[in-house]
């Protein structure tokens, strides 16, 4: 649900601090790149202002006169590093089926040979207090069993790309990894948006445009790793565009925490040849604000109020010639040791008389034993009060059934220690008409129609299902359309088994057939089914009464 906020919008020179670019995601020929460390650095010298060569860790075990890679990488990063004009970092890349992780500036390795689990990487990371980024995260990599959080790690895994390639064109920001994005944040992970060009050609910084804004008070190392491990970061597909997203002194990637809920301030800057054309703040509750500004120079500041003790804000935005942009974001939290996130009301569809279940996880942000009172609150009326204990670091996951709902918004508010630090609204539909169930099991004909017909039906107030495995399952099935089989198609596929055929018979709904393409088994059909014989056409002048 979108939320009314104030801002005011100023079309002036924009003043900025100091905006890096840099990939922060590179291969070479020490695992399955193209050239040396050290030619990788001289010629990104020319693109980019920071290059962080990440080689897949696999290939380390092979050293080199000697000397391990990372180390002989760290040496190159330091020969190449030089204040004020070009910063160089080193690091690797852990592969496994879960998904890929760039670790930085480390010496000490992990591969996939050595650790293939997400939980086993994570002890390591802890271990050795390193920096870290989700890359990559789509369903052909690995989504982190789809970012499943552990409260101990979100300390170093603190970046995430929201794009990733290496082609010509630059566009690299793609739904499935802006959504992931957006699902990382919602689990809990404090995360900083990055893109990066994971080059595995000589092409190091010239692959595109695509680079990470970096936010940091010099082009130094130092200052250059605390603004990474401080998320002070963007992710473009624009090389030079200059972005700032702030609240008050607070950058993007910072935890602001909160004493209350009152309005707070947020200051989006932006400046480039580009015309900016789309704007969007987006927050965990949705999105707060649109804009379509259409110019080069923006100064955006409105006022939010959020809407729990756990809320965060990022900028989302397209230029006219398509390049996207994406900020880290900058969270509101109320202190607290135990948080909850992950909230899902189920199922997504609910009707007027119908009741719903809210799933749900409470973890434990210290390395102490905590001890809470856990409020689950609906409407401002209580569903559990309970006390919890919690071992270090610990994740406990949650679902509480709700009352049957009316027609409307409802609000679900959670509250620990009487601290609200978390909420989710969601809205219950009117009334169900009825619950159709349409057979596509059996060869069945006209499908197609009748998929169209069940969207109309839809929007009409009827809740649509389909079967999974058999016709027998008609539990809550008020009406049940079977369209006998098509002409064609599998033999052994269009027969009903004896237990549909006793499931059918026992049905006290009302059922419907359509005659379809197949003449021996409508014959077959008809003799087994008691219903009422239709067209498509006549199907929807009855259901639409």
């Amino acid at each position: 649900m979108k939320k009314l906020v104030l801002f005011l919008l100023v079309l002036s020179c924009v003043a900025f601090g100091g905006i890096y670019y840099g990939n922060l995601h590179s291969h070479t020929s020490y695992s399955d790149g193209s050239g040396t460390p050290d030619q990788a650095y001289e010629y990104a010298k020319n693109y980019l202002d920071v290059l962080a060569i990440t080689d897949h860790a696999y290939y380390f075990a092979q050293k080199i006169n000697g000397k391990t890679k990372p180390y002989l990488t760290k040496l190159a990063a330091e020969r190449h590093t030089e204040d004020g004009k070009f910063v160089a970092l080193q690091g690797f890349e852990w592969t496994a089926g879960v998904g890929h992780i760039n670790v930085y500036e480390s010496l000490e390795w992990i591969d996939r040979n050595r650790e293939s689990s997400l939980e086993g990487f994570y002890r390591w990371l802890v271990e050795h207090r390193k920096l870290a980024q989700f890359n990559h995260p789509i369903s052909t990599f690995g989504t982190f069993d789809s970012f499943r959080y552990f409260p101990e790690a979100d300390e170093y895994v603190n970046l995430i790309e929201v794009g990733n390639g290496n082609w010509s064109s630059g566009d690299v920001i793609n739904p499935e990894m802006y959504g992931n994005y957006i699902l990382a944040l919602n689990r809990g992970w404090h995360l900083g948006a990055t893109v990066g060009q994971d080059n595995h050609k000589p092409n190091w910084g010239s692959a595109n445009e695509a680079r990470t804004g970096i936010v940091a008070d010099a082009l130094t190392y130092d200052s250059i790793m605390d603004a990474l491990w401080k998320r002070h970061t963007f992710g473009s597909e624009d090389r030079n565009v200059r972005v700032l997203f702030k609240s008050n002194q607070y950058l993007m990637g910072d935890v602001v925490f909160v004493d209350d809920l009152s309005p707070r301030t947020l200051t989006v800057e932006y400046q480039d040849t580009e015309k900016l054309l789309y704007l969007a703040v987006i927050s965990q509750s949705g999105t707060v604000l649109e804009l379509r500004p259409n110019i080069e120079r923006l100064n955006l500041t409105l006022s939010v109020t959020p809407s729990d003790g756990y809320e965060w804000y990022f900028v989302y935005m397209k230029q006219m010639d398509g390049d996207e942009i994406v900020t880290s974001p900058i969270w509101f939290q109320i202190p607290s040791s135990v948080y909850v996130n992950s909230v899902r009301v189920s199922p997504e569809e609910i009707h007027e008389g119908e009741s719903a279940k809210i799933y749900f996880e409470v973890y434990n942000v210290t390395d102490e034993e905590k001890e809470v009172t856990l409020s689950v609150l609906l409407d401002d009326e209580a569903l559990r009060e309970v006390p919890q204990k919690f071992s270090p670091y610990q994740v406990k996951r949650f679902v509480v059934p709700t009352k049957t709902l009316k027609k409307g918004y409802h609000r679900v508010s959670f509250l620990v220690d009487g601290k609200i630090v978390q909420s989710a609204s969601f809205f219950v539909k009117e009334k169900l008409k009825g619950v159709i169930m349409i057979d596509t099991l059996h060869e069945n004909d006209h499908l197609e129609k009748l998929k169209v017909l069940a969207e109309e039906l839809e929007k009409k107030g009827y809740r649509v299902e389909y079967p999974k495995v058999m016709l027998k399952d008609l539990s809550g099935v008020d009406i049940l359309i079977i369209s006998t089989p098509k002409e064609g198609g599998l033999n052994f596929a269009k027969k009903l088994s004896q237990k549909e055929l006793e499931a059918i018979e026992n049905f006290k709904g009302k059922i419907y057939i359509v005659p379809g393409g197949d003449e021996e088994y409508r014959k077959i059909y008809l003799e087994q089914i008691k219903g009422e014989v239709v067209t498509i056409e006549e199907l929807k002048k009855l259901l639409g009464e």
